[in-house]
């Protein structure tokens, strides 16, 4: 291996262990479940609700009728009221993202195995682990783009609406 292969190897080594750094610091919140948990799960799905006129929110889902959606903030820990004719958009998390960023190391490194075959070898499987490792951190996500306010019912603590015996202070 000359000098300048062994230059772009180190370099190439170094943008993996940059990429593993940023997927693995990507954190979701606590109280969405794990994928193989997803239909026992207590609580409503993350949503961040993008406003037209106010700033914009986000937090548990945690009601939805033909009106309005209900979240509880993450940043006050109380239900915010927001009208659905105010929303320009929503992005919504039902569940953690499978992590996949240990298999961009481990497999292109396994390329060295390959010998002068890993000159190809190498960038395809650097390309395909990356590709999956992106794919399994969009995992579990809907937009207003691809779920309509009907459908996101579903994802909410109380799809049918909060029940009346349930005032919006005291959910937390």
């Amino acid at each position: 291996m000359t000098q300048k292969h062994f230059h772009i190897m180190k370099n190439e080594i170094l943008l993996i262990g940059l990429l593993v750094i940023i997927i693995s610091s990507c954190t979701s919140p606590k109280y969405l479940p794990s994928s193989d948990k997803i239909d026992v799960n207590q609580n409503g799905s993350y949503i961040k609700v993008d406003l037209k006129t106010t700033e914009n929110t986000d937090g548990e889902l945690i009601a939805i009728d033909s009106n309005i959606i209900v979240v509880l903030s993450e940043t006050t820990n109380k239900c915010i009221t927001v009208p659905i004719n105010d929303i320009k958009g929503f992005k919504l998390q039902y569940a953690k993202p499978k992590h996949y960023g240990w298999t961009i190391p481990v497999y292109t490194s396994a390329t060295i195995a390959h010998g002068y075959l890993s000159l190809v070898t190498y960038p395809v499987n650097l390309i395909v682990t990356i590709s999956v490792t992106v794919l399994g951190e969009k995992a579990f996500k809907y937009n207003d783009k691809n779920m309509t306010y009907d459908k996101l019912k579903m994802f909410a603590r109380f799809p049918q609406g909060i029940p009346p015996n349930i005032d919006l202070a005291s959910i937390k």
